[in-house]
């Protein structure tokens, strides 16, 4: 018999879907409140600064996830926004509009030298662009973590799925929600794999660098989130060494 529950959670997620598919919050004001008095207030109350990418995806979601999970979060827009932050999450969205930004604003060489040395977590397209190769097509990315990842590898939007399954995270199964998912298909010696769906990892972690297949943002549980918060706080004077 069909859950209630489960059904009204698809209709939260198809309203969560649409919003990736728009580019026109890159356009909205930023706050009032400026980077450089988050960053102090952070680091006055020893809260890791971390941004999201705020292009596409459910950046506002993040935001709230970062800040029950200790940090103090800010939307990105600038590459001048990197400068003061402790760690950076890339968002889903999609991940070749994500790219033509980038390219377009001068923000890609930035980011992938940010990418280098500082603590980076990368959720469904923000996985794809962390990821060594990418293939279903192929297209550039960071090369930041040693994984080979396919796009659109489940299928359909319609195909979106929530999984709820055992990880290396402590404290029991994790709800995972897969919207349009990549799949991760190769990771080198260096990658750890926490989760996995159906035999293939689902969330990584290579030293400073996470990644996700899925969007941890949108379940209540927030060990992921927790976990990122964790390697910013330790990082925040310690340039990163990736593999």
């Amino acid at each position: 018999m069909p859950n209630p529950k489960a059904k009204k959670r698809r209709i939260e997620l198809t309203k969560t879907e649409k919003r990736h598919e728009s580019l026109k919050d890159v356009l909205k004001p930023e706050k009032d409140s400026t980077d450089s008095a988050e960053a102090k207030d952070s680091s006055q109350q020893g809260r890791p600064h971390i941004g999201i990418l705020a292009i596409q995806g459910d950046y506002a979601a993040h935001a709230d996830a970062l800040s029950e999970s200790g940090a103090e979060p800010s939307e990105i827009r600038k590459p001048s926004q990197l400068a003061a932050l402790d760690g950076l999450i890339l968002p889903g969205g999609e991940s070749t509009t994500m790219l033509k930004f980038l390219e377009r604003h001068g923000f890609f060489e930035v980011l992938a030298q940010f990418c280098q040395t500082h603590p980076v977590f990368g959720t469904c397209a923000g996985a794809i662009l962390l990821a060594r190769e990418v293939r279903n097509p192929a297209q550039r990315s960071l090369a930041v973590l040693d994984a080979v990842v396919e796009r659109n590898a489940y299928g359909r939007q319609i195909d979106s799925a929530i999984v709820t399954a055992e990880t290396a995270l402590p404290n029991g199964p994790l709800e995972m929600v897969f919207i349009r998912a990549p799949r991760i298909v190769e990771t080198g010696a260096s990658v750890e794999v926490l989760a996995r769906r159906e035999g293939f990892p689902v969330l990584v972690r290579q030293g400073q660098i996470m990644a996700a297949t899925f969007h941890p943002e949108l379940s209540g549980d927030r060990r992921v989130h927790r976990l990122f918060v964790e390697i910013a706080a330790a990082g925040k004077h310690q340039p990163a060494v990736h593999d």
